[in-house]
């Protein structure tokens, strides 16, 4: 009785030895499969690989930590290993290698639970370590469950029928789309393929409506929404490189492009960030807001902010008789008419042998004479003494020179219909106390400027809002509170999006090869280039309105005749007012 106990029991320890062997070297095969993957795909000069674990019992966790322990023992430092952080505290970069250590499906959805787009870059590599068998049930199970955050580049290693097995995912194929297709691997097979480089014509929803020439929307009775311009051209290329349909979708309501917010955006905003639409595409501006929600992709139309300004206000006729000579030129014309009129006054205070060494004899109306050359008169009693004669001869060829380049510029303002030149810097802007009409995702611009920001309006939500205003603008010339500013574009995507990365490549490719830039021009002239427009050589005939301003320069000096007039009839009764307008004449008594 006794021998059979022990017969018994050493079978029994037997047994257990053969059981943990056999365990082991399972385990230690599966560690030198993974090892093998990390040391061929997992190798990064700045990422290192995060190692997650979780086991739903003792007997698993130990096992998983030896499977662990030989593969970091069989890598040897060729890759750089993060462990155990998975914390609260904020990781400053996701993770774009990842490799998850389980012992079944229940411990698979313990991590999958601290998966967020904060922490994991989801279009990194992924690899899945289990320590049981792996069926196909577990892996579409898996799969699954990583496909509902858009992860595809992964991998899941497992037990099999004999040894380890390999298992991936494709997420689009010929009839089976946007699903899990599995797919078993050799270790000789490419265990992380671009699985974007084909879509086998599955459909993708695009968010989008109408705002030229970004996007033109072609609607027809009997087909589907079709989408131009050139932005729509982009979307046609991506379709035919990457072989895909398009669903347009357009926000509801007339939302066009709405309110980007951690919770209840609207508009398309919502749209991509619910996952209703694929991407957007309808003249996005990046901006910090949306970014925050959304993935943004490559901006393929970058371009400076533009302000789209009214041309200045037309010169008036008085404001074109003083055009010909800048500023600083009329201050030095009425500086010199000043000093003589003042050197006049200082010799009219001296005897009359003084005024005739100066004037010249007999001449009793400095004053005329002066206003008289300037204005190129002829004096009918000229000085005698040479002093006299010299001074007249500087004044009249000061006067013939100023009076020559200022006709013959005159003539030339006269006939051109000038205006004030337009605004060229936001300085100049801020002077007009102008509006700033803008779409509402463009305020974003003027928030820094809290005066600016008070003079923001936004454009209407309707197709064309912006040729719309242009146009405004062209019919009323005369109005200078109008200003529109455009901003770069992009396509953007939900958070966990996988179509960035190959989307980016193409948008790429496509603007390096000039497509984008043709597109562009096909839709309009987007330079803002200055285009100079020469006169024509013919002398045009004048016309009244040339020379309004004479007549209102006639009139204003007949009404002046008039006031003098006037006061010369009173002066007669006052006696103070006479003797004024008599020292003014330099005539003596102007009743004689």
């Amino acid at each position: 009785m006794d021998r059979l106990i022990c017969v018994t029991m050493l079978v029994r320890l037997l047994m257990i030895c053969a059981i943990f062997r056999v365990a082991q070297l399972e385990s230690s095969t599966l560690g030198e499969s993974t090892a093998s993957v990390m040391l061929r795909d997992f190798r990064h000069p700045f990422a290192p690989s995060l190692i997650l674990l979780a086991a739903t019992s003792s007997e698993g966790d130990r096992l998983l930590r030896v499977i662990l322990q030989q593969v970091i023992v069989r890598l040897d430092g060729a890759v750089t290993l993060r462990l155990d952080v998975l914390s609260e505290q904020r990781i400053r970069r996701p993770s774009i290698r990842t490799v998850m250590f389980i012992d079944g499906y229940e411990a698979f959805q313990r991590l999958y639970a601290s998966l967020s787009v904060e922490k994991f870059d989801f279009s990194g590599r992924y690899l899945i370590v289990c320590s049981v068998s792996v069926d196909e049930e577990l892996a579409r199970s898996i799969f699954g469950d990583l496909w509902s955050l858009q992860i595809i580049n992964v991998v899941l290693i497992g037990h099999g029928d004999s040894g380890p097995h390999m298992w991936s995912y494709e997420p689009y194929a010929a009839g089976r789309c946007a699903m899990v297709n599995l797919m078993a691997l050799k270790p000789s097979d490419k265990h992380y393929p671009d699985k974007t480089l084909m879509y086998h014509g599955c459909p993708f929803k695009v968010g989008s409506f109408e705002t030229r020439p970004f996007t033109i929307m072609e609607r027809s009775d009997t087909e589907p929404l079709k989408m131009s311009g050139f932005e729509g051209d982009l979307l046609d290329t991506l379709k035919e490189k990457l072989n895909f349909t398009v669903q347009i979708l357009e926000p509801e309501n007339g939302e066009q492009w709405g309110y980007a917010l951690p919770r209840n955006s609207t508009g398309m905003m919502r749209m991509i960030q619910e996952g209703e639409v694929d991407f957007g595409i309808s003249c996005l501006g990046i901006s910090v807001a949306r970014s925050a929600i959304l993935k943004a992709g490559l901006a393929h139309y970058t371009t400076s902010l533009v302000l789209a300004v009214p041309k200045g206000r037309p010169y008036t006729a008085f404001e074109k008789l003083f055009r010909p000579f800048e500023a600083n030129v009329w201050w030095i014309t009425v500086t010199v008419i000043a000093g003589a009129a003042f050197v006049i006054a200082s010799i009219e205070l001296r005897n009359q042998s003084v005024r005739n060494f100066v004037y010249g004899q007999q001449t009793h109306t400095p004053y005329l004479n002066l206003v008289q050359i300037f204005f190129g008169i002829a004096m009918h009693l000229l000085p005698r003494r040479n002093f006299a004669r010299t001074l007249l001869i500087f004044w009249i060829y000061f006067c013939f020179v100023i009076r020559s380049l200022y006709q013959s510029a005159l003539f030339r303002y006269l006939q051109q219909e000038l205006t004030f030149p337009p605004s060229r810097s936001m300085a100049e802007i801020d002077q007009t106390k102008a509006l700033y009409y803008v779409v509402e995702s463009g305020e974003r611009y003027y928030e820094a400027f809290p005066d600016r920001l008070l003079r923001v309006r936004h454009l209407p939500q309707e197709k064309n809002n912006i040729i719309n205003r242009l146009a405004w603008m062209i019919h009323h010339p005369d109005s200078p509170d109008v200003f529109i500013s455009t901003f770069t574009v992009t396509i953007y995507y939900p958070k966990k999006s996988m179509l960035t990365g190959q989307f980016n490549r193409q948008i790429q490719w496509i603007m390096a090869s000039g497509l984008m830039s043709y597109w562009i021009n096909l839709y309009g002239d987007y330079d803002f280039k200055r285009v100079q427009t020469n006169a024509g050589s013919e002398p045009r005939q004048l016309s009244n309105g040339h020379l309004a301003v004479m007549y209102e320069m006639c009139g204003a000096l007949f009404g002046l005749s008039l006031v003098i007039f006037g006061l010369e009839l009173v002066s007669r009764k006052v006696e103070w007012l006479m003797s004024v307008l008599e020292r003014l004449s330099g005539m003596g008594d102007f009743r004689e």
